[in-house]
């Protein structure tokens, strides 16, 4: 592979940066992905715009994967069109409203959902994101702030969870690094060992947690909150419709059922087709690994879209006809999302082929001192998923690097678990604070949040977040510190941090009543 060097960064510079100031990300994908094109072609600006179209934007459409995210993304779209047409929506909002009558409970729900949907991040994302999000105009939360604790919860919990799609691609690339270091240890027992060293994760969670209790806010969230206080026409977007008449508490269930659907599906098909194909004594992780999670979500999303349209049908809320209609209309909702997604993913590809990650660790794997190996891993991993906009590319490049890197400089058993621990939680952060995420896009999609305005208003949150894991996570766990130290005190600042830099947001009479 040629080696562009430090030129390979600058077409995802080229995104984040036009992202930012044109707010318009289809333009700023596609002039990255023909930048990196145009590096790739003998600097010919004309055959990398051809090469931007193909391979890559071909490719991203063929890729199989990348076609099942699109379709289980779709389904979901039309079990929420369905569902919001045939008034299951707003009877879930009333039995919600019930328990959730201010903005805090209900930010304090959303949190809650998003860890209770732990075994899948695209699925947390789209499915809490459409849940709360008519909740969250009933109670003058804004959209943004909806979309922060959806992806702040979804990938965190996902890459912690002993049970997710994750866990196997994680202890996999472990595993890997472990063989390549010529260590003979347990990759899953690795994992369990290393879980309280990934700082960004556990502390985002808490600070999401501390942002929802305290209702306080800053920055352009606190904006954002302030804006979503003034009346729906002053509003930066449609608040959801509520001029059908009140459904009884019963209509509840066609949300409900469709969603426990998808989540009971998705999970027993990891089960099952995991359960056949791994060894007889398999731990859980290994069964779950066995499978394809995205072929799961597939059949999951189906699942809960047939049976949102046989119920709204059968319950009389909607004719046949309608319940095609009202499908139909949820899926259109996604086009731009889905549209950001495939050209996402051809920067992504891209940028892979110049190789830009390689040459992020090459530059610096020569000069680490061993304490400081988890901090300068934690922020590599970061600085790649934010260009690359991609946790799990981040992960397979650097972690079969960093295991054997770290047990080659330090004798100390806390190094290594630092150090994986860090690829995995700096590849979070990374990706929370990356425009050109598919988590990003999905929690946006599923919150019905603008793109740009979501990652403005969760950056500095995510920033802080990850100041925090560094001064109170890497940095002392490198030199020594025992979690039952760093972990709490770490919690601690966040809570801190929240309190010190937010400010209160009104909360108007109408949520409270």
């Amino acid at each position: 592979m040629e080696s562009f060097g430090a030129l390979s960064l600058l077409p995802a510079a080229l995104a984040i940066g036009l992202a930012l100031f044109t707010r318009n990300v289809y333009l700023s994908l596609f002039c990255a992905t023909w930048m990196a094109g145009t590096f790739l072609t003998d600097f010919n600006p004309l055959s990398g715009l051809i090469h931007a179209i193909d391979p890559f934007v071909l490719d991203a459409l063929a890729d199989r994967d990348h076609m099942k995210v699109t379709l289980f993304s779709l389904f979901i779209g039309a079990t929420v069109g369905i569902v919001s047409a045939g008034g299951g929506t707003r009877a879930l909002v009333e039995v919600l409203v019930s328990f959730a009558r201010s903005r805090r409970s209900g930010m304090t729900a959303t949190w809650l959902a998003g860890l209770a949907v732990f075994f899948d991040d695209y699925a947390n994302c789209l499915i809490v994101g459409s849940a709360m999000r008519s909740l969250g105009d009933r109670l003058h939360i804004s959209r943004e702030k909806l979309a922060y604790i959806v992806d702040s919860t979804a990938a965190p919990i996902a890459s912690i969870a002993l049970v997710s799609t994750w866990i196997g691609y994680e202890v996999g690339l472990m595993e890997q690094g472990l063989e390549k270091a010529g260590v003979d240890l347990d990759a899953y027992a690795f994992f369990i060992e290393g879980i309280g060293y990934r700082f960004y994760s556990i502390f985002t969670i808490f600070f999401v947690a501390a942002v929802a209790l305290s209702g306080r806010d800053f920055g352009p969230m606190h904006e954002a909150e302030l804006r979503a206080q003034r009346p729906s026409t002053e509003q930066d977007h449609e608040p959801a419709p509520d001029d059908e008449p009140h459904p009884g508490p019963a209509r509840a269930l066609l949300a409900a059922v469709p969603v426990l659907a998808l989540i009971g599906v998705t999970f027993a098909n990891l089960w099952i087709v995991g359960s056949a194909a791994a060894p007889d004594g398999a731990r859980i992780f290994e069964i779950i690994g066995g499978a394809d999670g995205y072929d799961a979500m597939l059949l999951g999303s189906l699942v809960a879209m047939v049976l949102a349209g046989v119920m709204a049908w059968a319950m009389r809320t909607l004719p046949a006809g309608d319940v095609i209609d009202a499908g139909l209309e949820g899926m259109k909702q996604l086009f731009e999302a889905l549209v950001v997604l495939m050209l996402a993913w051809s920067l992504g590809s891209a940028i892979g082929e110049l190789d830009a990650a390689g040459y992020l660790v090459t530059v610096l794997e020569s000069s680490l001192a061993a304490p400081w190996l988890p901090t300068v891993v934690f922020l590599v991993s970061a600085v790649t998923a934010f260009a690359t906009g991609t946790s799990f590319g981040t992960m397979a490049i650097v972690m079969p690097v960093v295991i054997p890197l770290s047990f080659a400089i330090s004798a100390d058993p806390v190094i290594p678990l630092a150090a994986s621990g860090a690829v995995l939680s700096g590849a979070c952060w990374g990706d929370h604070c990356s425009p050109i995420s598919d988590t990003t896009v999905l929690s946006a999609v599923g919150t019905g949040c603008d793109l740009v305005s979501h990652v403005r208003t969760q950056l500095p949150y995510a920033l802080v977040s990850g100041a925090i894991s560094v001064v109170l996570g890497t940095i002392p766990a490198g030199f020594g510190a025992p979690l039952w130290i760093v972990l709490p005190l770490g919690i601690a600042a966040c809570v801190l941090a929240v309190v010190g830099l937010g400010k209160p947001v009104e909360q108007p009479r109408a949520a409270a009543a």
